[in-house]
């Protein structure tokens, strides 16, 4: 039987699975960072995760090296999970890290069906057109900032980030949905390793918001993860968020809670 801590283990592997995706990966020092030389001002591109550090001389290791990451990047982000050890938790604190926005993971269990909004359709993102459709969606996202905990995005990040989602392609499938052919949300689906399916990175412009569009959004990517063989579908919402509702709405459960730190060089 699958316990609530056995769901939690799964759904952290795989957030940062396809955080991971496409990314240059380093093992060492009792943690895990992915690292974007050509985009160092993406956050998410370039973060340490998956500390296993235990003992104070691991604790100050692992530290050692988001110091050296901090003084190179300027800044050091770290991801944290209910299976990083409290004294690392403590120790972050203590280093004047801030913490950001928990997000609360959330797993998908029983069936889900949406109804479909008139005019609906949904394309996988492929061809050159695509990308650049959803990068413009994804400069409306970040210009209004919900999704980026308020932070106003530049353009250059917001570019960034979308060859980021290019270059998770294989694992991971973007698509943009329309209403009467006009693209207004887009979402991704992630197939992991461990046969958990991940449903991220979604949106609906504003205008389009409130007609069921982002429920047959999430239900569409859940098909697509299932026909792939995926089982248990994670996705994840700020806790201080709206849409974690919608979630709950559709059959999600929360399972656990992953944070993250930053601290910026002086």
């Amino acid at each position: 039987m699958t316990t609530i801590n056995d769901l939690a283990k799964r759904a952290c592997e795989t957030y940062y699975f396809h955080a991971a995706i496409g990314m240059d990966v380093t093992t060492q020092s009792f943690c895990s960072s992915i690292q974007d030389a050509d985009r160092p001002y993406v956050w998410d591109l370039n973060r340490i995760f998956g500390i296993t550090a235990q003992t104070a001389q691991e604790i100050d290791q692992a530290m050692a090296f988001a110091e050296a990451r901090r003084q190179a990047l300027g800044y050091a982000y770290i991801s944290a999970s209910p299976f990083t050890a409290p004294a690392v938790i403590a120790r972050l604190a203590f280093d004047d890290y801030r913490e950001e926005t928990p997000v609360i993971q959330m797993v998908l269990q029983a069936p889900l069906k949406a109804i479909h909004p008139a005019g609906y359709s949904l394309q996988p993102v492929t061809s050159d057109t695509d990308w650049q459709r959803l990068y413009e969606l994804v400069l409306t996202d970040h210009s209004e900032g919900a999704r980026t905990r308020g932070k106003k995005v530049e353009a250059h990040v917001t570019r960034g980030m979308v060859d980021g989602y290019r270059r998770k392609t294989g694992p991971c499938r973007f698509f943009l949905a329309s209403i009467d052919d006009t693209p207004c949300a887009y979402g991704s689906a992630t197939i992991a390793p461990n046969g958990m399916g991940m449903v991220e990175d979604l949106f609906t412009l504003p205008a389009f918001r409130r007609r069921g569009l982002a429920s047959a959004l999430i239900a569409d990517c859940v098909d697509h993860l299932r026909h792939n063989g995926c089982i248990d579908i994670l996705i994840g919402s700020l806790a201080t968020e709206p849409p974690k509702a919608l979630y709950q709405k559709l059959g999600f459960q929360p399972v656990c809670v992953t944070r993250s730190f930053m601290k910026r060089r002086p």
